[in-house]
């Protein structure tokens, strides 16, 4: 607790200390920005293990710092690297990398731009492919994106191989393309063709999405998300399919509401096949509960959610969520790693989970965000006790 406390106080002394000039400035023609953060994060878990290594009880706490520096050389060139260091928990030794490190080659053929280097994705809100920003090593990618703007319709084409992170695990290479298209002022469409193949084993798996996404006239914020998984597993044939709908309303006085239906299938009783969607490079501490023990996998999730804008600084969050499985013929995928465990009965309810949690902004540099969940498992979990998950963050940028 002292540790943590010490940790926390250095960052809250920081926040006057951020009032100073901007890191930039002039290399000869060239022009720097150097930029980077400084997080501290303490969590407690307590109650039963469900099977999940990051669902276990216990006591963590992180510390994590990045320093990024971009150079631009001209309006044609320029070059960014992030470099990380910190603990991951603090008993440990910690870790150092790089987790950017390209170089951007704007209008390089016709208006085409290119990216080389070690780089993150962000695609489908994060419900697609993500950083991950939450976990202390980032899913990051070493190889080539080439992307483009034509009249109204940004894209963007890329071959790579996994650098960091979960994606790294299993010596992934991962492709794809990517599409954005206007269709009015109030909603777009994005559409992808993702390919991941894992160099350890014989998965080679095709993901067509869509993110459709607007505002209707009366302030209704929407977005329907879908995805279809084709490919080969080994000897299985993969056809797993996700889809998730979210509707939220702004009401008076800083109020707002919303409600989402997640869904991404599991297997069936054919041995033959492969029917579960595979969420490797979700975000998964954004979707499914804040307490990050249900993975989206075999997964129904209904959730409510309600939140107060109390100012433009801070937000106060109340999300209600009921899972269940998907199909009682496959386990349940639980946490960031997506760790199967066998159903403790042939009912299909997972579990609840009620999550309350602040996000604000102390200055302009510093952040904090903390809160609580509360996990009830039902019948489909191995124990009938409830987890509590605690957890405070403070980020201080420069």
């Amino acid at each position: 607790m002292l540790r943590n406390l010490s940790i926390l106080s250095l960052l809250l002394l920081a926040g006057p200390l951020s009032a100073q000039t901007e890191l930039s400035g002039d290399l000869g023609d060239a022009t720097y920005q150097l930029g980077g953060s400084l997080s501290s994060r303490a969590e407690v878990r307590s109650e039963k293990f469900f099977g999940a290594p990051k669902v276990s009880p216990g006591r963590d706490g992180s510390l994590l710092a990045h320093l990024n520096l971009n150079v631009d050389f001209d309006e044609y060139f320029n070059a960014y690297i992030d470099f990380y260091t910190g603990l991951e928990d603090v008993y440990s030794n910690g870790a150092t990398g790089v987790s950017e490190l390209y170089l951007d080659f704007h209008k390089l053929f016709g208006d085409y731009s290119v990216r080389l280097g070690r780089m993150t994705f962000d695609l489908g809100d994060g419900r697609l492919v993500s950083s991950a920003p939450w976990r202390y090593e980032p899913n990051a990618f070493d190889g080539l994106l080439v992307s483009d703007l034509y009249n109204s319709t940004y894209w963007q084409a890329w071959h790579t191989r996994a650098a960091l992170g979960p994606t790294n695990d299993l010596d992934d290479s991962f492709s794809g393309i990517f599409g954005t298209v206007p269709l009015s002022n109030d909603s777009e469409v994005e559409a992808y063709v993702l390919r991941r193949a894992e160099g350890s084993t014989q998965l080679e798996e095709l993901t067509f999405a869509f993110r459709w996404h607007g505002q209707t006239s009366n302030g209704l914020e929407w977005s329907a998300f879908g995805a279809l998984q084709d490919g080969d597993d080994g000897v299985r044939e993969v056809l797993g399919q996700a889809f998730a709908i979210t509707l939220t309303k702004k009401l008076d006085m800083g109020h707002n509401i919303g409600v989402e239906l997640a869904f991404a299938k599991g297997n069936d009783g054919r041995a033959s096949d492969r029917k579960r969607y595979s969420p490797v490079y979700i975000d998964q501490h954004r979707f499914n509960g804040r307490a990050d023990i249900v993975a989206f996998s075999n997964l129904i999730d209904l959730a409510a959610m309600y939140w107060l804008d109390w100012n433009e600084r801070w937000s106060f969050h109340l999300d209600g969520h009921s899972f269940s499985r998907q199909s009682n013929h496959d386990d349940v995928y639980l946490g960031h790693d997506v760790v199967a465990i066998v159903p403790a009965s042939t009912s299909n309810a997972i579990g609840y989970e009620l999550d309350a949690y602040c996000e604000g902004v102390i200055s302009d540099h510093l952040s904090l965000d903390f809160g609580a969940s509360i996990f009830s498992p039902l019948a489909s979990l191995p124990s009938d006790d409830e987890q509590l998950w605690l957890f405070m963050q403070l980020v201080f940028n420069f």
